[in-house]
């Protein structure tokens, strides 16, 4: 079942559509659909997927991905998508197929925490209907209140947040069991604001984690990284997982 089959607009104050809607110059937010594709087939679109105000109270109209796609790295089914939010919704649809069980642990790999607290949640059957995860996705959370719902509804048990190179050293220290993983990937983890850290290292962090994973989510996040930049950065860590025709 793919909930993503038509492309839509968000109009109404809600989801990412209500980060200063008053004070921005676009009104509505595109959601593209969802194909079945590869790594190359993901292309930056042309409507805005996300609006907000700089530090100087600007508008930053943010052009998203022409459309999600869902592939494979190593074994692990993979969809790749602009605003992070959606990942809770391929969480819940992969759980449905049954890729990923209840209690589940969640490697988080982002500059953000994307912790906070949505107004309501889903129960925990609620997530076992993808037509009402859908709508959840899109009139509540938002791409910085995602993680929490997984948690309250039993589909995410432990938590890795890798955010720092002192959380990725951290990581490499201690031995993982990593059946039953979501591995969670935003690209803005290669943004300027992360510079300090190396990219080949960012890299080769990642990539050894895609052969681990159950399934993988991969957010493009067009507010805090230049699109180009993000596509260049999933390219590289995609590099030689996906499995020929």
């Amino acid at each position: 079942m793919n909930p993503y089959d038509k492309s839509f607009y968000i109009t109404e104050e809600v989801s990412n559509n209500a980060f200063n809607l008053k004070k921005r110059i676009h009104k509505r937010v595109f959601v593209p659909t969802l194909k079945d594709g590869k790594v190359a087939d993901v292309q930056i679109g042309s409507k805005i997927v996300f609006e907000d105000l700089d530090e100087d109270g600007c508008p930053t109209p943010c052009l998203g991905l022409d459309h999600f796609v869902k592939t494979q790295l190593a074994d692990a089914p993979t969809y790749i998508f602009d605003n992070h939010n959606h990942a809770f919704a391929f969480w819940c649809m992969e759980h449905k197929e049954g890729n990923i069980q209840r209690k589940a642990k969640l490697i988080h790999v982002d500059q953000h925490k994307d912790t906070r607290k949505p107004k309501s949640y889903l129960e925990e059957d609620e997530i076992e209907d993808i037509e009402k995860v859908h709508k959840y996705v899109n009139t509540v959370l938002n791409v910085g209140n995602f993680i929490p719902p997984a948690q309250e509804a039993g589909l995410i048990d432990e938590l890795v947040i890798i955010d720092s190179i002192a959380s990725m050293e951290s990581f490499e220290k201690e031995k993982h069991n990593n059946t039953n993983m979501i591995l969670d990937i935003d690209l803005d983890f290669f943004s300027p604001d992360m510079s300090y850290i190396s990219n080949d290292y960012k890299v080769e962090f990642i990539r050894k984690l895609i052969p681990e994973a159950s399934i993988i989510t991969i957010a493009t996040s067009p507010f805090f990284i230049e699109q180009k930049q993000a596509l260049h950065f999933l390219r590289e860590i995609a590099d030689g997982f996906e499995k020929e025709e």
